[in-house]
């Protein structure tokens, strides 16, 4: 009896021995936990003790999944590269999932660079509109210059019709004239061409006026619009004819 129960002892002990022997390393959830927390370098050096105390590859590919879960892109392409190079005798399936790994991941950092690339792009063209030089200014005063202009020129236009209506009175008394030489009178005639001239007479001061008065107005105007700084010029020069006066506007912008 005492002999059998040695024998149980010792199957029992070597039954648990075993057990120890197949269980699995805590440093595997210790460094999956890890991974899943964010704590990449922790998991990092316990798949990196698991490797050198296994010398299997796998470890080196979870060493990139670590890596790629925490999005450090680099890390885990050289990881995966790396488990690539030691794969031999390795599930096939393991080495397949490495390369859609590998592929997932260049894919993922082209994007980047397309991003990083379209986005410097942006920042360029706008640091560029952002130094170029600003559009001029309107210079002040441009719009007292345009009504001085358009007074004056309102104003030359009077003039000129003051001018129309001198020649009317002229031609007026012309006509009254040739009829009183010929002899031949008709009061009622004569009557009408002398209205038609004091009417004429009077269009043509009032146009000489109104002319005068608008053609200084439109040179206030430019010259207040001109101002010290501007190298615009106005001038009014008179015009004197045979049947009236008259004034001539320049201006220079």
């Amino acid at each position: 009896m005492r002999t059998l129960g040695l024998l149980v002892c010792c199957l029992l002990a070597g039954q648990v021995a075993q057990a120890q022997e197949s269980g699995v390393d805590p440093r595997v959830g210790e460094a999956k936990t890890a991974c899943a927390a964010g704590n990449v370098q922790k998991g990092i050096e316990l798949l990196a003790e698991l490797y050198t105390a296994t010398n299997d590859p796998i470890w080196i590919f979870n060493q990139g999944r670590c890596y790629h879960q925490n999005a450090q892109l680099v890390q885990a392409l050289s990881r995966f590269k790396e488990f690539l190079r030691k794969s031999k005798g390795t599930p096939d399936e393991d080495v397949k999932d490495a390369q859609n790994y590998i592929t997932e991941i260049e894919t993922e950092q082209q994007k980047e660079r397309s991003l990083s690339g379209a986005a410097s792009t942006a920042t360029e063209a706008t640091n560029t509109l952002s130094t170029q030089a600003p559009a001029p200014e309107p210079k002040p005063g441009r719009g007292l210059r345009y009504a001085g202009v358009g007074v004056g020129i309102f104003g030359v236009a009077a003039l000129a019709s003051g001018v129309v209506f001198g020649l009317l009175v002229r031609q007026t008394q012309n006509q009254v004239e040739d009829q009183t030489k010929s002899g031949v009178v008709d009061s009622s005639a004569i009557s009408g061409k002398l209205s038609d001239g004091y009417r004429y007479e009077t269009l043509q001061w009032i146009s000489y006026g109104v002319g005068a008065a608008a053609v200084v107005a439109g040179s206030l105007l430019y010259w207040m619009g001109t101002g010290s700084a501007e190298t615009s010029s106005a001038r009014v020069s008179p015009m004197f004819m045979t049947n009236g006066a008259g004034a001539s506007l320049q201006m220079a912008f």
